[in-house]
């Protein structure tokens, strides 16, 4: 296999979404929460104040329904969050947030905003704004890259 010259974008965002959720996870314990992993870190991101059916849930994080209900139960013992039957489908659950839930979400976008501030410190403020900027912009419906 050859070696690429340069980097791939998309490993270039992969590594940087790793950057800011360790940056997360750390502050969180820090600020005394309990220890999340990064799969509760990114179920705990798909959670609005609604609620959720495990079943979209686990589309969302594209893991299984077994998978997402493990993660759903071990963020339940930590009080963080709750299942309830979905009030249009007595067969389904939803999952939702406690206060505590509440809580730790509020604390993390506290968080995501100071680690925000201290990266603008780090490699300037221009380099954050611009890539908020990019970010920002709507990319399209995603590129499929036919086989040659």
């Amino acid at each position: 296999m050859k070696k690429l010259a340069i980097t791939p974008m998309g490993q270039l965002l992969l590594q940087s979404f790793d950057w800011f959720d360790e940056s997360l996870l750390a502050s969180l314990k820090e600020q005394g929460w309990p220890k999340l992993s990064r799969s509760q870190s990114m179920l705990m991101a798909y959670l609005g104040e609604g609620g959720i059916r495990i079943s979209e849930l686990a589309r969302r994080l594209g893991i299984s329904r077994q998978a997402t209900q493990k993660s759903v139960k071990e963020l339940e013992r930590l009080k963080l969050l709750k299942t309830d039957i979905d009030p249009t489908n007595a067969s389904a659950r939803t999952v939702v947030l406690t206060n505590q839930g509440k809580e730790i979400v509020a604390v993390a976008l506290r968080s995501f905003s100071e680690i925000e501030k201290q990266l603008s410190i780090r490699i300037g403020n221009g380099n954050v704004a611009s890539m908020r900027r990019i970010l920002e912009k709507d990319w399209g419906v995603p590129i499929v890259v036919k086989k040659k």
